[in-house]
């Protein structure tokens, strides 16, 4: 049976998943309007680049669903922060390793930062949401 006290992390929870989701809607509309976010003009970042609104937008749509259903606490909050979770991650590893792959992480400059920043918000924020998530499904099944 859950329990009727919903955990103070939820709230900031749903927080985190709505600043990132619209962190990341915020990145695309600028790419793709005035192309300020972009790291590199080179054609093959730019098409790298340009491969991942689709995954980005369902991850963003995982998280808002799942902070809506944290703050109403639905059952369904679970599936999409779990959903959300893995999206983040596989995002994560994506420009990990893309930026390993172009040797990014080698020097110390904006990109190195930018791409730092990013691949660590998400290989935190993607695991965290899992497990937290995951260890307080009681209150929400």
């Amino acid at each position: 049976m859950p329990s009727t006290v919903r955990p103070k992390g939820f709230w900031i929870l749903a927080v985190i998943l709505t600043i990132f989701a619209i962190g990341t809607l915020a990145f695309w509309a600028v790419f793709f309007t005035s192309g300020e976010v972009s790291l590199f003009e080179r054609p093959a970042y730019l098409e790298h680049e340009k491969s991942f609104p689709l995954a980005d937008g369902y991850m963003a749509a995982c998280c808002f669903i799942c902070a809506a259903g944290l703050l109403r606490k639905r059952p369904w909050a679970l599936l999409f922060g779990l959903l959300a979770g893995s999206g983040i991650i596989f995002l994560g590893l994506m420009d990990t390793l893309y930026a390993l792959q172009q040797g990014i992480f080698s020097s110390l400059s904006f990109a190195f930062l930018e791409t730092l920043i990013i691949c660590a918000a998400c290989l935190i924020l993607g695991p965290a949401t899992i497990i937290y998530l995951w260890s307080h499904r009681r209150y929400l099944l």
